[in-house]
């Protein structure tokens, strides 16, 4: 049985934008198109100043892969 670890972070996307989950948080970002870099839509109500710049980390990796952003 495999079990994930809390904290795990998982990045799909979802209708056009990157959702970056991390056990009970997470983080909707869209890149829009007049814009060079991805714009936060949406997320869980933080203090953890790690846990957003983790979030953020994912998101523009994500992003960088599928060639929305340089």
């Amino acid at each position: 049985m495999f079990l994930e670890k809390p904290d795990h972070v998982t990045v799909v996307v979802q209708d056009g934008d990157i959702v970056v989950s991390v056990a009970d948080f997470y983080a909707v970002y869209y890149k829009p198109t007049n814009q060079p870099q991805l714009i936060l839509r949406r997320r869980t109500d933080t203090d953890d100043h790690a846990l957003l710049a983790r979030a953020c980390q994912a998101a523009n990796d994500k992003a960088r892969e599928l060639g929305w952003i340089v």
